[in-house]
């Protein structure tokens, strides 16, 4: 893991540490002590040198030590990072296992499998919408009922995208739906009643990402897993990347939770809400691996563009990036820095940075002002064995990685 790292920016020989720097060396050997913590491999494609990237070894070497600390202490098995800058990829790893069991298999970051919790509502629910948008066929001010006529009366009638995208429609965090079939549950979604009226305040609305999922593939003219294969998925290479990880036999997949029979939540959604819809929502059910999330904040980080594939035009990016009005730290979909340094993005990152995080121990990044996104995955819902202290943990990682673009300038 760290040490395949430290070869590729000292341009090493593979197997031949002599012209790693010994402090590094020195820095890095603890980390080896427990064999089960170990990456299972090197990545088997290419990863910059993180000079190349004009990023900083030791810097990096420290983001990845916070997250292999917090496997050692048990708050999670295992957990996968990517770091690049633009279009560049210099960290791409797996620390510790899927699960707790000695036997279960080694984090690998080309094929562990992890749920993305709420990294839905931004890698598919707002991507799709950014490209219909762009296609003229969704209006980020036209009223829901606009596409989901159902979804109307009294205050109900002014709710628009916008609105969705914020988290201030007036729709409560989330709903017990029933799990008897897809259409009825989401039929009792779209019935849901305001707790407020739109535009008042921010709550952060499971449902309302729900709702707005269910508006693009109205608008799509088709399933928006397809639209999204088709415009997003293919073209970056995200082979990984789907809503239907094994067809519920997911031996890759990072398991989240166990259930009373002793079953796992194994290629099945944690989210229960996500679960009633069959598994395809628009605020959970999502599943991928850091490979391919690193592909998607790359294009993102690089203006829309990854390697000659355009998929989003660079003002479409901006436009759903930036604080929208009476939203707090909201953007359309995105989330952006608190400025005390509070939440996941640290105290380091660009006041225009840009993310999301999941339930389940899942994060995405990017800085546009430097260029560097991080990504995080861990299952740390899956009976961790230590507190809970993952935002802690991605804002130490976010301000690593910022601070390497200027290695040496740690306060």
């Amino acid at each position: 893991m760290l040490l395949h790292l430290l070869l590729a920016a000292t341009s090493a020989v593979p197997g031949d540490t002599s012209r790693v720097p010994a402090s590094l060396m020195l820095a890095a050997k603890p980390l080896y002590a427990n064999s089960a913590l170990a990456s299972s491999a090197a990545p088997d494609h290419p990863i910059d040198a993180p000079h190349v990237a004009g990023l900083g070894i030791a810097e990096l070497l420290q983001a990845e030590r916070t997250v292999l600390a917090e496997v050692e202490r048990g708050a999670f098995p295992g957990a996968a990072i990517a770091v690049g800058r633009w279009g560049r990829t210099v960290v791409e790893d797996g620390v510790g296992r899927i699960g707790w069991d000695a036997a279960a298999p080694n984090v690998d970051p080309d094929r562990t499998v992890y749920d993305l919790a709420s990294l839905t509502k931004v890698v598919a629910t707002t991507t799709a919408v950014m490209l219909l948008v762009e296609d003229g066929k969704m209006q980020l001010d036209a009223p829901v009922s606009t596409y989901i006529p159902a979804f109307s009366g009294g205050a109900k009638n002014r709710v628009t995208i916008r609105h969705l995208l914020t988290h201030t429609s007036g729709l409560p965090a989330g709903a017990s739906l029933p799990s008897s079939s897809p259409s009825y549950a989401l039929a009792r979604a779209i019935g849901i009643s305001l707790t407020r009226a739109p535009g008042l305040a921010v709550e952060y609305s499971d449902i309302g990402f729900v709702i707005l999922f269910a508006a693009a593939e109205q608008a799509a003219g088709e399933p928006i897993p397809q639209l999204l294969e088709r415009r997003v998925f293919a073209p970056l290479g995200m082979t990984s990347t789907t809503y239907y990880p094994g067809g519920g036999a997911c031996w890759n997949c990072a398991p989240t939770a166990q259930r009373p029979n002793g079953t796992l939540y194994q290629g099945t959604v944690h989210d229960p809400i996500a679960r009633a819809l069959g598994g395809v929502a628009g605020n959970a059910g999502l599943f991928s691996t850091v490979h391919d999330l690193g592909y998607f904040a790359a294009m993102l980080a690089s203006g829309g563009e990854l390697n000659g594939i355009r998929v989003l035009r660079t003002s479409t990016i901006t436009m759903f990036t930036q604080r929208q009005l009476g939203a707090g730290t909201r953007a359309l979909g995105w989330d952006t820095p608190e400025r005390n340094g509070t939440g996941a993005a640290g105290i380091k990152i660009s006041p225009r940075a840009f993310g999301h995080t999941g339930f389940t121990g899942t994060s995405v990044w990017i800085d546009p002002d430097r260029g560097t996104w991080t990504v995080l995955l861990a299952n740390r819902t899956f009976e961790p064995r230590a507190p809970n202290r993952i935002q802690s943990v991605r804002r130490t990682v976010h301000d690593w990685v910022a601070t390497a673009v200027n290695p040496g300038a740690v306060e």
